[in-house]
């Protein structure tokens, strides 16, 4: 299924390049968790509030829109991201393409991505993070999968509906291994199922189309991927409704499963994969990764 796109590309790269100064954030930003485990407060604004000292949207006579950029769609600009290490190269304490390029378009954003992390991860997050009250999100997780197909969708749907009634961005996974056929087949049913709040970006036709958008391992994002994929990401929301933005900190930031480079250090989004069922504790390593399939879990994000 190809990406449900908006027209909003030359927006997001505009973001891009001006993102960095309005973002106020780097890598070494210390936007990332507070020290020693504190719990994030709750959002300022719910779904249909404001911020306080936020710009409310024009008064509208009718019900929002249900198509179009999702800034379109919704009231407030809280937009909350869950993935793993592939969406975690974005975040603030790494790259900081992600805020770079939605804050500027007055999205206040947290993004809840660590390596390793499979799809039930997600109920987690949200376990902590759902009750702070979400205008959008996006989930970006089945790069690390056990090859079963129901409990995938069992999962991401759970997430869905907990979500509801925020339109939900769910990101299909690169096919660096065959079975990611099964994640990406879960994502279009879900998009079918739930037409009127899903959109989906097809990350897996994109990087199959540009090998340069990932590293060695077909997986991990170059610098080129990760300011590709916020573009992307920004295309789909598009400018939100109320400001000001915001680079949110996240308690989620635990990467001692991997790198998100997706080997041992160094940049560009190259290196090995590791392979780890879930509570493992002696993954080993593969370089490339093996290209057969089977219920095996694997960890590789």
């Amino acid at each position: 299924m190809l990406i449900r796109r908006v027209t909003l590309t030359l927006a997001a790269t505009a973001a891009l390049a001006t993102g960095a100064a309005a973002c106020g954030t780097t890598a070494d930003d210390p936007v990332a968790a507070p020290a020693g485990g504190q719990t994030l407060s709750p959002l300022p604004g719910l779904v249909s509030t404001t911020a306080p000292g936020a710009t409310t949207a024009p008064a509208s006579s009718g019900a929002l829109p249900t198509d179009g950029p999702i800034g379109a769609r919704v009231s407030g600009n809280g937009v909350i991201l869950i993935g793993d290490s592939v969406l975690a190269g974005t975040a603030a304490r790494y790259g900081g393409e992600m805020c770079a390029a939605l804050v500027p378009l007055d999205w206040r954003v947290e993004v809840d991505a660590e390596t390793g992390r499979f799809i039930e991860w997600g109920n987690e997050v949200l376990d902590a993070r759902l009750s702070a009250g979400w205008d959008a999100a996006l989930i970006f997780l089945g790069n690390n999968f056990i090859g079963d197909k129901e409990q995938y969708k069992f999962q991401l749907e759970r997430m869905v509906n907990r979500l509801a009634p925020a339109p939900v961005v769910l990101v299909k996974v690169s096919r660096y291994r065959k079975d990611r056929d099964l994640v990406n087949e879960v994502i279009d049913e879900l998009a079918a199922a739930y037409a009127d709040r899903i959109e989906v970006i097809d990350w897996g036709a994109l990087t199959k189309a540009d090998e340069e958008l990932t590293g060695r391992d077909k997986l991990h994002l170059s610098e080129a991927g990760r300011a590709r994929l916020a573009a992307e990401v920004a295309a789909v929301l598009g400018q939100a409704p109320v400001a000001p933005g915001d680079c949110l900190s996240s308690k989620f930031t635990d990467d001692s499963r991997g790198a998100v480079t997706g080997g041992g250090g160094g940049g560009g989004g190259g290196g090995g994969a590791t392979t780890t069922a879930p509570g493992s504790t002696a993954p080993t390593s593969t370089d490339p990764p093996p290209t057969t399939s089977g219920d095996t879990a694997t960890t590789d994000p």
